[in-house]
């Protein structure tokens, strides 16, 4: 949906059924939403450029859209009738990472890091603004790397947050009546994590897991005052990074994540010890950027970026937008000698030195004799080594 400049760093959000994407670019801060005629795109701050986190995407009750990233220092943009508006929300150097909440009346709300120790380690600072302007605290002094700030039914503020960038601990701070409050999930091996709260307001918190070379996504839960930690997906392909995790209110969890080791993004969903993951895309080895969202019906939408494409910035979900229905994605294992057909027209060649095979996501054996295929999105797998890669494929009738 963007391919104009080098991307990272979504957040997308869904109103509607219309999808809106938040998202850091080499040209400034980007604001992205989809209408009958296609993507709309705006840069809303020429300034700022790509960072280790992604921007914060809300919306108030009224519709409009606020956004907190980073510029150097945290910064807050937020839609009125007039345009949009700008505000600093600290002097600080600090805010690589940043997330916002609207509370019941509207007031935003902010966690973010500061840079305290050293340049891999900082602090978590938490923040509103009122009408006299902005009012910041630092509210734990190790801490606040890829923080996620979300409210529970009670209107108290919770903050999950990894003590810094690669393998370190998983928190979960929170606000009561006494004040803050730090639960220690994982004392080590934990990074990136993302937030979400179901209907009763208890956390879930998906991350990524590394311990001497093992790497899985997982996700933590809060059962009966105890955290529970569940594997969502054991690969080994380092899958994991860049996830993002949303709840749809019918008891499922959905999470978007990457796997770069197989340059793939996956999604998985399900609840705790059942999982299903799809194959969503062929990306690059690094700096996926994936954030999720969904719709009033459940259906889910992905933004990432795709290195393999200079950081082209993507929107995949399970309802039509462009008129290619992407819901029946399929891999295909292609090996020496094979040909993928559509409608008659020779797509794909591959030769090689590997065994002749044709299979679809079901494991299903293909025969090697050209075969049309419906329209929608392929992917084909080249299995060489420990690292297959793939590409994808649109067809189209």
């Amino acid at each position: 949906m963007d391919n104009t400049t080098e991307n990272t760093g979504t957040c997308v959000q869904v109103r509607a059924g219309i999808p809106y994407i938040a998202y850091y670019s080499n040209a400034g801060l980007k604001f992205a939403y989809w209408d009958s005629s296609g993507w709309v795109v705006d840069t809303l701050d020429s300034v700022t450029s790509i960072h280790n986190g992604n921007p914060s995407l809300v919306f108030d009750q009224q519709g409009y859209p606020h956004i907190a990233y980073f510029r150097g220092t945290p910064r807050y943009s937020y839609l009125t009738a007039t345009g949009w508006q700008r505000e600093e929300i600290d002097t600080d150097s600090s805010g690589d990472y940043i997330s916002l909440c609207l509370d019941s009346a509207s007031i935003p709300h902010v966690a973010y890091n500061s840079e305290w120790h050293d340049v891999l380690r900082s602090m978590l600072k938490y923040g509103f603004r009122d009408s006299t302007g902005w009012h910041v605290e630092p509210i734990d002094s190790f801490g606040g790397a890829d923080c996620v700030l979300r409210f529970d039914n009670l209107g108290r503020p919770g903050i999950a947050h990894c003590a810094f960038w690669s393998e370190s601990a998983l928190y979960f701070s929170y606000r009561d009546d006494e004040g803050w409050v730090k639960d220690t999930i994982l004392i080590d091996d934990a990074t990136q994590c993302f937030l979400v709260l179901d209907d009763a307001g208890k956390p879930h918190i998906s991350y990524h897991w590394e311990y001497s070379g093992d790497y899985n996504l997982r996700c933590a839960d809060h059962v009966c005052d105890t955290w529970r930690i569940d594997v969502v997906d054991p690969g080994t392909d380092k899958c994991g990074l860049d996830n993002c995790i949303a709840y749809d209110h019918q008891g499922m969890f959905h999470i978007s994540y990457h796997c770069p080791d197989s340059s793939q993004l996956r999604y998985a969903h399900g609840n705790f010890g059942n999982w299903h993951v799809e194959i969503v895309d062929a990306v690059g080895t690094w700096n996926c950027s994936s954030s999720i969202a969904l719709d009033d019906t459940g259906h889910a939408y992905i933004a990432y970026c795709d290195q393999d494409e200079n950081g082209a910035l993507y929107l995949a979900s399970q309802e039509e937008l462009t008129g290619i229905n992407e819901s029946g994605n399929r891999v295909l294992q292609a090996q020496e000698g094979c040909r993928l057909f559509s409608s008659g027209l020779e797509l794909l060649c591959f030769l090689g030195d590997d065994r002749h095979q044709i299979r679809d996501i079901s494991g299903r054996l293909k025969a090697s004799n050209p075969e049309v295929l419906g329209s929608g999105v392929y992917f084909i797998s080249i299995s060489k080594g420990t690292h297959p890669r793939l590409f994808k494929i649109v067809l189209t009738r």
